[in-house]
C-alpha cells in the first residue's frame, strides 16, 4: 500500500510539472477569430459551479489549490476524463467526498474538466 502512495505522489508531481511546462509555451498573440466570448461565458459558468458545489473550499476559487497541499491544486490538470470522472464520483477517502450524478451532472462534470484543463 505504501508503494502506491509514493507512486501516487510521484504521479501527481509529474502531472503538475507537465502542466507547468505546458503553461510556459506559446505566448503568441494568436487571433484565430474564435468565439472568445462564448469560451469566457462557459469558463465563468464552470467557475461559478465549482464554487457553488463546494470544490473551491479546498481547491481554491480557480482550482489553484490551498497553497500548502499540492494535491489540492487541480487547475491545469492533465487527468484524462475517465480518471477525472472516477475521482469526482468516488471521491478520495475522507479528503474529498464523492458526488452523485444528481449533485454533479455528466454535463457539469465535463464542463468542469474542460475548464480545469486550461
Amino acid at each position: 500500500m505504501l508503494a502506491w502512495s509514493r507512486l501516487g505522489v510521484l504521479l501527481i508531481v509529474a502531472v503538475m510539472l507537465a502542466g507547468a511546462l505546458a503553461a510556459c509555451g506559446g505566448g503568441g498573440d494568436d487571433d484565430d477569430g474564435g468565439s472568445d466570448g462564448a469560451d469566457e461565458a462557459v469558463a465563468s459558468e464552470a467557475q461559478a459551479f465549482f464554487v457553488e458545489a463546494g470544490c473551491a473550499e479546498c481547491h481554491g476559487e480557480n482550482g489553484e489549490g490551498d497553497g500548502q497541499n499540492p494535491r489540492t491544486e487541480v487547475r491545469g490538470t492533465r487527468m484524462i476524463i475517465q480518471a477525472f470522472r472516477q475521482r469526482v464520483r468516488n471521491g478520495r477517502g475522507e479528503a474529498m467526498p464523492g458526488y452523485t450524478e444528481e449533485q454533479v451532472s455528466e454535463e457539469q462534470l465535463m464542463m468542469l474538466w474542460e475548464w480545469l484543463r486550461e
